[in-house]
Order: C-alpha cells, then structure tokens, then sequence
C-alpha cells in the first residue's frame, strides 16, 4: 500500500506486473471511513484495479467536500460573530438569512418574509429603491436609515450587493453597518462650528465696536488730559501733574490693549487668502521697522536665507515683528541683544521650521503653556511694558496656518521659539 505521493500527482499510476489485493482495498477503505486526508489507494493490475480507481474518485470527492465544509464552516463562523448585521434576500425580496436575532421573533419566523416587514414606513421607498436597482442592474448600492432605541436614535449604513448563480442575478446580500458613535461625533462637531462661527460674528462684531466706540473716549481722555495740563498745568500742581500723567498713561495701555485685541481677533475675522510669500522679503521689512529699536538697544540680528510659503502675507509679517520684537524686549542688563532668525526645510514632511533664538532673559519652562495665553506676563509692567497679546497673536497665526509654535528656554540663558510651517496649504 502506498500514498498518492509515493505514485504521482494522481496516487493511480499502475505498478506493472502486480494486482490490487483486496486487502489492500479493506485497508483503503478503513483508512477512509476514518476520515484520513488525503489517503489513495494503489492501482495495479487485475480485476479489482478499477475498483481501487473508483475509490480514489470518492476519495477526491470526499475530500473536496471536507474542504469546502471547513471552509464553509469559517464562512459561517465569521457572518455569526460579525458586528454587522447581515441579511440575504431573494429576487421577491423576502430574507433568507439573517445573522442577528430581532427581539420576540425567533430566525424561522422571520426568514421568508418581506425585507419590508423590518424597515420603518418612512424608509420604504429609499431602501426599496435600492433593491431594485440591484437585482435589476446588478451594481452595488448605499443607502444609510435612522432607528430610534430607549438610548436615542441609531443611525445605519446598509449596503446591498447582488448574489449571483451563474451571472443570473438570484438575489441580494444587505450588510448593516451601525455608524451611530460617527454620526453622533459628526453632529456633535457641526454644533460645534455653528457655535465657533457664531463666536467669530460676535468677535467681529466687538472688533467694529472696538475700532470706534471704545477708542474714542480715550482719545478725549488723552487729548483733554493733555489740554488741561498745558492751560492749568502750573495751578494744579505737581500732584496734579503727576495724576494727570498717571491718567494719560493708563489711557495709552488701554488703547494699547484694544488695539491687540482687535489684531487677535483679525487674525481670523479679517484673514486674507493664502499666497506664496517669500519669508526672506518679509523678513526685510521687519528689520527696517525694527531699525529704531534694534539701535536703541545695541542689538545685532542675523537672519538665515528663508523658505517660500504658502501664508498670509500681513500676518506673516506681523509674526516675525512680535516674535523680534519680544527678543529685543526681554533682553538682560549690560549685555547686547544677540539675536538670530534660523530656518530648516524638511521637503519630504513638506514643511520648514522657523527658530528665533535670542541671549535674552529667558523664562522657565514651567510657564509655557500660560506665555501663549491671551494677557499673560511673566514680569511686570514697569520692567517690561507691552499688553501680553503679542503670543497669543503670534499662536493664532500660526494656527490658522496649521502650523504649530513652541518655545525652549531658561531663566537668563535666552530663549528659542519654534515655529512649523507647512510650505504648501490645502486648497479647497
């Protein structure tokens, strides 16, 4: 006795010269009714040679058999235990299999009847309509419907293919996908732009107010401050001269103030479309603002040839002079401002990476997250005057780029902030 492997690929390659025994076909058969895979009997010579051929035939067909009833059975095993509803239904449009359990209904009850038995009135047309587009034309479709359970509603994706015998169309597969934590997500995201846009309306809304009416009183503070010192300067006295500038003066911040706070929010109120801008031109500019500053302070700036980016030409601008400006601000006593504006590029990330480095006071990093929140000071106004927008500005900037800006630092060893850029935007 020998296997198929010892005789061929067929296992029924003839030994010449010698019989098939019937021993040897008792000991196929007992190997078979055993269910040994891939067993095959010899075929030699004599009269029960054909009968050794056709076992092996039932071994071939058995073998098929046991092949597709596990492959079926990891079919089965896979439809049952799937998160997906999934449902079969035939040319009539009645089900003829259902992987779930519809509560008080056993799966006799509901295989043979109409899909439609299942579907919510409102629905009927659209899934209707579905079905019948694919067992007339045989393309798969997509229709999504809305359930409603004791947690609240339940939304569905149902995609219906055909199921074919020989290219005739016999019926349809509906695989029910539940997308209810997406859907849900989805809404709770929409609500949140609406109420995101309804914000930016009333940002902009206070930003016309403040660029009118809530500068012109402290213009008349300023200037009838300025007339009463000069035509009763002399009567009023040095206490009055010194509350008079107090007044002038606290007057300027909030001006100063009201102006940050209309930049902030013009970062988005007022954005101008993105276009190529070349850093280094912008850079430029920057420099011959600062000119008066830079002197003044005895600083020295060095800048790096930088990259073209898609970006906001203004608020590029308005970036660099903050993030310079802050550098010539926080410097340290008796040592001269040394600042330097460094850029990467990273061409296969598509993005180039800013650094402005300076020898200035620093901070501890402990404060990182405050310094880029709207009015935060680290150090007090007389020291350092400014309104504590100037981050928070250059945050929302660089944000509204997709871009991202941190900082390095320690206390009077500098500091690095660290702006990302993407050199291309996504245009709609």
């Amino acid at each position: 006795m020998k296997d198929a492997s010892a005789e061929g690929p067929s296992g029924s390659a003839h030994a010449a010269g010698q019989e098939t025994t019937r021993e040897e076909l008792l000991e196929f058969i007992t190997r078979l009714a055993t269910n040994e895979p891939n067993v095959r009997c010899r075929v030699g010579e004599g009269a029960l040679a054909p009968v050794a051929e056709a076992l092996n035939g039932l071994a071939n067909l058995l073998e098929t058999r046991r092949l597709a009833s596990v492959e079926k059975f990891g079919i089965e095993a896979l439809v049952e235990q799937s998160q997906n509803m999934m449902m079969t239904a035939d040319t009539e449009e009645r089900l003829r299999f259902v992987n779930f359990t519809i509560p008080g209904l056993t799966y006799e009850q509901v295989v043979g009847r109409s899909v439609y038995d299942f579907v919510l009135p409102a629905d009927h047309d659209r899934v209707r309509a579905a079905i019948r587009k694919v067992l007339e034309t045989g393309e798969p479709e997509t229709y999504d419907i809305q359930s409603y359970a004791e947690t609240g509603p339940q939304w569905y994706v149902v995609r219906v293919g055909p199921i074919r015998d020989h290219g005739r169309i016999v019926g349809c597969t509906m695989i029910t996908t539940d997308v209810s934590t997406l859907k849900k997500a989805q809404l709770k995201l929409e609500q949140s732009n609406r109420e995101l846009a309804q914000s930016n309306r009333e940002l902009e809304g206070f930003a016309s107010v403040a660029s009118h009416d809530l500068q012109e009183p402290l213009r008349k503070i300023q200037s009838f401050g300025e007339r009463l010192e000069s035509v009763a300067g002399e009567a009023i006295g040095p206490d009055g001269r010194d509350y008079l500038a107090r007044m002038r003066s606290a007057a300027t911040r909030m001006r100063g103030l009201i102006n940050d706070l209309l930049s902030f929010a013009r970062v988005t109120s007022q954005a101008k479309p993105f276009v190529q801008v070349e850093l280094s031109q912008i850079a430029r500019e920057v420099l011959v603002d600062l000119e008066v500053a830079i002197e003044q302070a005895g600083a020295s700036i060095t800048v790096d040839p930088l990259p073209v980016v898609d970006a906001d030409p203004t608020q590029m601008r308005q970036l660099l002079q903050n993030l310079l400006g802050n550098a010539l601000k926080f410097r340290r006593e008796g040592a001269a401002p040394r600042v330097a504006l460094r850029s990467t590029v990273d061409a296969a990330a598509g993005q180039c990476e800013l650094r402005v480095e300076d020898n200035g006071i620093g901070f501890d990093e402990k404060y990182l997250d405050r310094i880029f929140d709207v009015f935060q000071r680290l150090h007090s106004q007389g020291k350092y005057p400014g309104t504590g927008m100037g981050l928070a500005i250059c945050r929302k900037i660089v944000e509204r780029h997709r871009g991202s800006l941190s900082a390095r630092s320690a206390p009077g060893q500098g500091a690095t902030f660290i702006v990302t850029l993407p050199l291309q935007q996504a245009h709609p």
